[in-house]
């Protein structure tokens, strides 16, 4: 059986699928390394990450590392999230995704 519970701490990046983007996915690895991956998925337009991290307080650390890459062009999106606490906001740290409407 298929366990559909998403994890409890998650950080996810969109990334341009191009040499840039490549880089950008590769400087990143450095600081998301140790994180377990929950999905990840590659098409020709896009990179998308979801990390499972273990409590809050490294989920906020690592997103403020990965912050550092907002100015990037490569970075379409940057969320840090907690599933299993509805009263801890979700912070985008970067979203230039586009919706077909």
């Amino acid at each position: 059986m298929f366990d559909l519970k998403l994890p409890d701490f998650e950080i996810i990046a969109w990334i341009i699928n191009n040499e840039f983007g490549k880089k950008l996915e590769n400087e990143m690895s450095t600081i998301t390394k140790d994180l377990g991956i929950d999905d990840y998925s590659e098409n020709q337009d896009k990179i998308v990450y979801h990390w499972i991290v273990p409590s809050w307080l490294e989920t906020l650390v690592l997103g403020g590392k990965l912050k550092e890459f907002v100015g990037n062009p490569n970075l379409i999106f940057l969320k840090i999230k907690a599933n299993n606490d509805s009263s801890i906001e979700d912070i985008a740290f970067k979203d230039e995704r586009e919706f077909k409407k």
